[in-house]
């Protein structure tokens, strides 16, 4: 029997059926789409909090603390830097210094943090503003996007204007262990170059004043040396993971956001497993239609599978065609469960994120937020999973088919 031949019987057999197909085909395409549907949230709250992750923070940058002598951490020093910029796949080395500082421009004053760093290492790898351009000597400052609304006069009132191009007076807050007091430094003044662009979260406030690492000799007590934290910046995203390794084999204390992006996919691998063995139980359920719908076909057609014994049809052909019929339900199934999935996910991140922002009392959802995502991945594995499912169910009644007595079948006596 010719594969055409095959596929014209099964046709006209479904055909004979068409209720009881229609309502296994429906039980297929309901288990594949809950299976697509309820692994697809696994993946759409994977993307929204790794796109949230690298929206805040540089993918390129690695955070460094300490470095392990013997069994225990102590501070970097600043002999340490020259040995990093020498290494494969950095960029640059930037260590900054936070001190707490006073602020004032044209009579508006206000607290703020000034940050030391080399100019020429940022410069290469650039800071995002959203006016001017980036401070390049020791008589610039580039200033934090919130530190106009920070700065006030005696009424109370911001500066509400542009910064740039303004004289900026700063005094540090230094600490006096003798007298256990924080006391204020000389008064330095500097220009406004630039502002920096307003943070991707809403509910953080960039009031720091960016100056040139070369001023603390100007500032802090003779013999004082000042503590800084090191970011390393790799050449490329792809190499950071190697960088860190090097960094880690050397001893140094580091974070990454690879890391985070890491243990984040660790735990959506956990949830995403979890959720499509939930969705299988769904098509397994279904699974049960086509058991009984090809064991009642089998049991209608015995005469049928008598006559093709009888012109001496093969029992592989005759099991080869209830196989078929049973791929060809589960197929049918999950071409309907695929579109009503892919339909269901867009109407969900249509729906879903307006009634979360109302429940969570007008708080915003990060932006770009999806809720539900269908990768093609998961396509193919819910696919292979149903029509697996699909085959297996139609064995059992295809290998009945297949010792069905000859004589029996032609007198209807099945």
């Amino acid at each position: 029997m010719k594969t055409s031949d095959k596929l014209r019987f099964v046709r006209q057999n479904m055909k004979k059926n068409k209720s009881r197909i229609f309502m296994t085909v429906l039980a297929t395409a309901m288990g594949c789409a809950f299976l697509m549907m309820i692994a697809s949230v696994a993946f759409g709250l994977q993307k929204s909090v790794i796109n949230e992750i690298l929206q805040d923070r540089s993918l390129t940058e690695i955070e460094m603390n300490a470095k392990m002598n013997g069994d225990s951490y102590e501070g970097l020093q600043l002999s340490d830097l020259d040995a990093l910029k020498q290494l494969k796949h950095v960029k640059a080395v930037i260590a900054q210094s936070r001190l707490q500082a006073t602020a004032a421009v044209d009579g508006y004053k206000g607290n703020t943090n000034a940050i030391f760093s080399d100019l020429k290492e940022e410069a290469k790898v650039g800071l995002p503003l959203a006016e001017g351009r980036m401070a390049e000597n020791e008589g610039e400052t580039v200033v934090g996007y919130h530190l106009a609304e920070h700065l006030l006069n005696e009424a109370g009132e911001s500066y509400g204007k542009s910064l740039v191009g303004q004289t900026l007076s700063y005094q540090i807050n230094i600490y006096d262990p003798q007298t256990e007091k924080e006391t204020l430094s000389q008064s330095f003044t500097v220009n406004i170059v630039g502002i920096t662009e307003k943070p991707a979260k809403e509910w953080r406030q960039d009031i720091d004043i960016r100056l040139s690492d070369s001023l603390l000799g100007k500032i802090l007590p003779a013999g004082e040396e000042p503590s800084f934290m090191v970011k390393v910046y790799a050449k490329s995203a792809d190499s950071v993971a190697e960088l860190s390794k090097t960094l880690r084999a050397q001893n140094y204390q580091i974070y990454s956001v690879a890391d985070s992006i890491k243990e984040y996919d660790l735990v959506f691998l956990v949830m995403k497993v979890g959720l499509i063995f939930v969705g299988t139980i769904a098509v397994l359920i279904a699974s049960i239609g086509i058991f009984n719908t090809m064991t009642m076909a089998v049991t209608e057609r015995a005469q049928d599978i008598g006559i093709m014994k009888a012109i001496g049809a093969h029992p592989r052909t005759i099991r080869s065609v209830f196989m078929l019929e049973s791929f060809g339900i589960g197929l049918i199934g999950v071409l309907i469960g695929t579109l009503i999935a892919y339909g269901l996910s867009a109407l969900i991140n249509t729906v879903v994120p307006p009634i979360l922002t109302s429940v969570m009392d007008g708080a915003r959802l990060p932006e770009n937020f999806v809720f539900s995502s269908i990768p093609l991945v998961l396509t193919l594995v819910s696919v292979a999973i149903s029509l697996g499912v699909a085959l297996l169910s139609g064995m059992r009644p295809a290998a009945r088919a297949t010792r069905i007595d000859v004589l029996s079948a032609l007198r209807r006596d099945i």
